[in-house]
Order: structure tokens, then sequence, then C-alpha cells
């Protein structure tokens, strides 16, 4: 006999109020990639939070990467990436933990990654 299931299979994903002063700096993903994301502390001449991302198993180190802007809105992380070839990407994320030391961010289409502080 099986079970149906009328509302959502799926569990539920808690998302969480996102701390800025604890994003800022360097992390890595906690998958089998060697990418880096670096979010910097606000430039307070004109407002704005930048970052870098890279990946070393592209043979792409820190200072060579994607330049970024970020943000965090209505409790989501805002990232405007400027891509290779010199255009716009824009990543919308939610946070579902978040500690002094690793983070975890859902994109829009439900898929989390787990970073760690460097």
């Amino acid at each position: 006999m099986g079970s149906l299931c009328l509302t959502s299979c799926q569990p539920e994903v808690v998302t969480i109020n996102i701390d800025e002063d604890l994003l800022v700096g360097t992390w890595y993903a906690m998958d089998n990639t060697q990418e880096f994301w670096r979010f910097d502390a606000m430039d307070l001449s004109d407002s704005t939070r930048s970052g870098e991302t890279w990946d070393e198993s592209e043979d792409v180190q820190e200072g060579e990467g994607n330049k970024f802007y970020w943000e965090v809105k209505h409790n989501q992380l805002q990232i405007d990436l400027y891509g290779e070839m010199g255009q716009h990407v824009y990543y919308d994320y939610s946070f579902t933990a978040q500690s002094a030391t690793s983070f975890t961010w859902k994109d829009l289409y439900g898929n989390s990654r787990t970073f760690t502080k460097k």
C-alpha cells in the first residue's frame, strides 16, 4: 500500500536572517570544487560592498577572479557578478544556516551549498 502526499512531499526549508558582518571574509565551497567567494566590508566612500569569486581548479587565483557587488535585501543575498565578457550576472540566495565559520545558501531553484571560512 502506497502513501499519498497531498501538499508537498519536500520538507520545508527554513530561511534565516543574514548577518552581513559575519559574511565578510573569504569562504570556500564544501563540495568537490575549489571555488572561493570573498565578501569585502562596505566601502564607506560610496556605501557599496564588493568581492571576488574564483575557482582554483580552473587555475584562477585570488586577484584573477570575477568581481561582484553584493547586498542583503529582504533577507536575500543579492550578487551582481561581472562576467568575463563584461556582462552582469545576477544571483539571489537565501540562507538556511550561518555562523562565524560557515554558512549554507539556497538558490532560487532550491539548490543548497555550504561554505566554510578560510
